[in-house]
């Protein structure tokens, strides 16, 4: 496992010129709930647990885990920073990772929250 890396809160500036960096991810929550979040849509379960079990290897690699929500069409990810209390550059870099794992986001998910 990669040693934790320091992580620091990001501005909310920081936070929303980084969102305009990405495709489809939006801001959930507020406060120290604030959080990043993005809903992928699959043809079947299968396919979406597959999706799940490459996030759970990312998550374990990176040491920085994002809370999912489930469906059998879809699955919503999550990210935010615990120790911090808002959002880091670490949940950024984890979402482009997530979005790897389809390729092209934008034509491939249903992406919306």
């Amino acid at each position: 496992m990669p040693s934790v890396p320091t992580r620091t809160a990001l501005t909310a500036t920081q936070i929303i010129a980084s969102l305009a960096k990405t495709e489809g991810w939006k801001l959930h929550g507020d406060g120290a709930d604030v959080a990043i979040e993005k809903t992928y849509r699959f043809e079947n379960f299968l396919k979406t647990m597959a999706f799940v079990n490459a996030i759970a290897y990312i998550a374990e690699q990176q040491d920085h885990h994002p809370e999912l929500l489930l469906t059998y069409s879809s699955c919503s990810v999550r990210f935010n920073t615990h120790d911090v209390q808002g959002v880091s550059r670490s949940d950024f870099e984890c979402a482009a990772l997530v979005d790897a794992l389809i390729g092209a986001p934008a034509s491939t998910t249903g992406a919306s929250t």
